[in-house]
């Protein structure tokens, strides 16, 4: 089943050029993935009654052409498949003619919010989305990142309270933030990144002490979040 959603890029979503960031197209994503699960029973406000919320642990996006202010949009999500434990989604998001601007892929699990476990998502749940996996936007599945045997730059990162969500955790679209605060400013004020990949291999919590790694790349660069491990990897090209 596909769902589907008309939004309007506002002054709050655009950067330079009054064109929609990365951060503001990702969570427009973030959002309507929400906004679909509400329709079958499992969104934001069952997560009380379910004790069970979908976290994600996986962004794949790719811009076409990038909206502008006051650009009208229509997006589209749907689910592709699912096994036990994870659970996969893909987004479109198309211009006021039809065409297509921007596609995403995105990797979930089902998660206790108490036990701070996964759980199985069973079939009943999955029959819910009605899954399309012939609808797949990317070739290839996402793949763990390998960051490079390279040199790097550390930088230490704080975690705020802004960067904290309703689950406790650093949201996911905060570190996406966090990758834009430790970059050098030749890339934070360089092309724009067509390609944003972000994955979550561990949760950040408010208190963690953060250890930022900045690796440059032929054709745009990567950054890992990092506490006793590597929690995440963020990869940007142009």
């Amino acid at each position: 089943m596909v769902f589907n959603y008309t939004y309007r890029i506002g002054l709050e979503d655009c950067g330079r050029e009054n064109k929609a960031t990365n951060k503001a197209i990702l969570t427009i994503l973030e959002n309507i993935a929400g906004l679909h699960s509400a329709t079958v029973g499992l969104g934001l406000n069952e997560i009380s009654e379910t004790g069970c919320a979908w976290v994600v642990l996986n962004w794949q996006m790719q811009i076409i052409k990038r909206p502008e202010y006051n650009d009208e949009l229509t997006v589209y999500t749907w689910s592709t498949s699912a096994d036990k434990l994870f659970a996969e989604r893909d987004f479109k998001i198309t211009d006021k003619n039809g065409k297509t601007i921007v596609i995403a892929t995105s990797r979930w699990i089902y998660m206790d919010m108490n036990r701070r476990r996964p759980v199985r998502i069973t079939p009943e749940i999955m029959n819910r989305y009605e899954s399309e996996p012939e609808r797949r936007v990317f070739a290839e599945k996402i793949t763990k990142v390998d960051l490079p045997d390279t040199d790097y730059d550390e930088i230490l990162y704080n975690i705020l309270r802004r960067d904290v969500d309703y689950l406790g955790h650093m949201h996911n679209i905060s570190y996406l933030d966090a990758a834009y605060d430790v970059m050098p400013e030749e890339y934070f004020y360089g092309p724009q990144f067509n390609f944003v990949s972000i994955e979550y291999r561990k949760e950040l919590l408010k208190n963690d002490e953060v250890k930022a790694h900045f690796y440059q790349i032929d054709n745009g660069c990567i950054i890992s979040l990092n506490t006793d491990k590597i929690n995440s990897v963020i990869t940007l090209k142009y």
